[in-house]
C-alpha cells in the first residue's frame, strides 16, 4: 500500500537558520519563528526554487554573454573602420604625392644649355616643312610641330641641322591627335643613314593609339637594307594616354644604357652598344592596317647634355 507522506529520504529537509525546527518541503518562512531562510542550493535545484545568489550570478554570466559579444564584434567593427578609413587618407596621400612628384619631374628641365631646344613659336631651327611626297605634311603652327601621313606609311623629321647626339637626356610633348588605336607616333635616336635611307640604324621608340608602346632596332643586312627589329614587343602601359591626350616623353641615353619614360613611370631600360651617337628625329606612323589618315603633335621637345 502506498504512503501518503512525503518520502524525506528522497526529498531535500530543510531546518530553520534561526530556531532549528524541521521546515516542510519547499517553504522557506518558519511557521514558528518567521524568519525568512535561504534555499538550500540541493533543494532549489531539485525543487524549481529560486536560486541562490552564486546560480544568480552564474546565469546572469549566462545572459550577458551574447550582450559581450556584440559589444566585442561592435568594437572590432569600429576599429576596422578606423583602420579602412586611415588607410584611405593614407593611400590618398600616397596618390597626391606621387601625382606632385610626377608633376614635378615633367616641369623641371635639366640643368645647364641644352644641346637642342625648340618651342615651335617659328621656324628658327629650320625645320624640313616642304613636304617629300603627296598625302604628307609637316607643319609648325600653334607652339606645335605636327606630323601628318595618310600613306600607309611612316614619317619621318630630323631634328634640322644634321647634329648627332651621343649621351643626352630628351623631353618633348607628343600627341596623336588624329587617327586610330593602331597609329604610332614617337623618337628616333642614335639614328644613322646609308645610301638608302636617312635613318638605316637606329632605337625607334612608338607609342600608339590605344595605350600600347614598343621599341625597335634599326639594321642592316648585306645588301643595305634597313629592317626593324623588335627590342620590346607591343605592351600595354597605363601610364600611357590614349590618342588624343598628351603624353610626356623623357628618353635618356647614357653610354649602352637605354631609359624611356612616358608620364613619370618607366617603360624600360635597357643595354645595347650597338649604336652610340647618332641623329634625332620624331615621327608618326600610319600602318598598313590602320584607317588612312594619322597625325602627331610634338611640343616643348628639348635635348640637354646628361652632365
Amino acid at each position: 500500500m502506498s504512503s501518503s507522506y512525503p518520502d524525506y529520504n528522497r526529498i531535500s529537509v530543510q531546518t530553520c537558520l534561526r530556531c532549528g525546527v524541521v521546515l516542510p518541503p519547499n517553504e522557506y518562512r518558519c511557521y514558528r519563528c518567521g524568519y525568512i531562510n535561504a534555499p538550500s542550493r540541493a533543494g532549489a535545484a531539485k525543487n524549481g526554487a529560486p536560486p541562490a545568489p552564486s546560480e544568480r550570478r552564474r546565469r546572469r554570466n549566462r545572459r550577458e554573454l551574447p550582450l559581450a559579444f556584440i559589444i566585442g564584434v561592435a568594437g572590432l567593427f569600429i576599429l576596422l573602420l578606423e583602420v579602412g578609413v586611415y588607410g584611405s587618407q593614407y593611400l590618398s596621400a600616397q596618390t597626391r604625392a606621387r601625382a606632385e612628384a610626377l608633376a614635378t619631374q615633367i616641369a623641371a628641365k635639366p640643368e645647364g644649355s641644352p644641346l637642342f631646344a625648340d618651342t615651335f613659336a617659328n621656324d628658327a631651327n629650320g625645320w624640313n616643312l616642304q613636304g617629300e611626297a603627296p598625302g604628307v605634311a609637316v607643319s609648325l603652327a600653334g607652339g606645335a610641330l605636327t606630323l601628318t601621313d595618310t600613306t600607309h606609311t611612316l614619317l619621318w623629321e630630323l631634328v634640322p641641322g644634321t647634329r648627332t647626339f651621343s649621351d643626352f637626356r630628351l623631353l618633348v610633348d607628343a600627341t596623336l591627335t588624329k587617327g586610330d588605336q593602331n597609329n604610332g607616333y614617337g623618337v628616333y635616336i642614335r639614328g644613322t643613314a646609308n645610301q638608302q635611307s636617312d635613318l638605316a640604324t637606329y632605337y625607334r621608340f612608338e607609342l600608339y593609339g590605344d595605350g600600347t608602346y614598343a621599341i625597335f632596332k634599326g639594321v642592316v643586312d648585306a645588301n643595305g637594307q634597313s629592317t626593324a627589329t623588335k627590342i620590346v614587343d607591343y605592351t600595354q602601359c597605363a601610364a600611357i594616354q590614349p590618342q588624343g591626350q598628351v603624353n610626356h616623353i623623357l628618353i635618356t641615353a647614357n653610354g649602352p644604357t637605354l631609359s624611356f619614360m612616358v608620364n613619370g613611370q618607366t617603360l624600360k631600360v635597357f643595354n645595347d652598344s650597338s649604336y652610340t651617337s647618332g641623329s634625332v628625329a620624331l615621327f608618326v606612323s600610319n600602318l598598313p592596317e590602320a584607317a588612312p589618315g594619322a597625325q602627331a603633335r610634338f611640343s616643348n621637345f628639348s635635348i640637354y647634355p646628361l652632365h
